[in-house]
């Protein structure tokens, strides 16, 4: 069995699993605002660079589903206003796409922390110090980890129906509410290129079992 790379590098046009833990297994959420606040400073930082196709916050960790964007004109324009040591490399050609990407999560888990640590009064590292991304290359995986990331909260024993947590992008696909989760583009993987059908993805979702041949989703 081929070795999986925890830390591939972040290409243009290519998937990813994209998953954290707090540090030693601890809490990373801890209110409803908490996730909020972890939303809001992804749509910040990170949004503007990745399609988001799936996501789940747990206490202690989250998990993301991506896909990276073409470095286009408009993407080049707001890199050039954020204004940081790695954009501005970045646009020199000092550094690479992929150092820039993994920038802004460093901004993301950093900004997080300091704001989890005042309200929790504690101090030092709040999350694991290398996050996890690999790839996703073949659309099998892909149905894969879109439901294994809804039903994370029955793999962790914190609910018996995933359609009960509040803080994954399960509902936000069955929605018609405004959400930045490419709700179209999940539910066409699932249907054959059909964007407004649900059927399959319901489908798929509930009579979905965990594998244990996908080893690179666990924790």
């Amino acid at each position: 069995m081929k070795k999986i790379d925890y830390w591939e590098k972040f290409e243009p046009t290519i998937f990813y699993h994209v998953y954290n833990r707090g540090i030693n297994g601890n809490n990373i959420f801890f209110e409803d605002k908490n996730h909020q606040y972890f939303l809001k400073k992804w749509k910040e930082l990170l949004a503007p660079f990745f399609e988001t196709y799936a996501y789940c916050l747990m206490p202690n960790h989250f998990h993301f589903l991506v896909y990276v964007k073409e470095i286009s004109p408009e993407i080049k324009a707001i890199i050039s206003g954020l204004n940081t040591s790695k954009s501005v490399e970045f646009l020199n050609n000092k550094t690479n796409y992929n150092d820039f990407l993994a920038s802004q999560f460093k901004r993301l888990f950093s900004g997080y922390s300091l704001a989890i640590n005042k309200q929790q009064g504690r101090t030092g590292s709040l999350f694991q110090k290398r996050f996890k991304r690999v790839s996703i290359k073949d659309e099998y995986r892909l149905w894969y980890l879109i439901a294994y990331i809804h039903h994370n909260p029955i793999h962790h024993k914190y609910r018996n129906n995933f359609s009960d947590w509040k803080y994954s992008s399960y509902n936000s696909i069955l929605s018609a509410k405004p959400t930045l989760i490419e709700r179209k583009k999940v539910l066409a993987i699932y249907s054959e290129g059909d964007f407004n059908s649900n059927k399959e993805f319901l489908n798929y979702h509930n009579q979905f079992q965990v594998s244990n041949r996908l080893d690179d989703t666990d924790f």
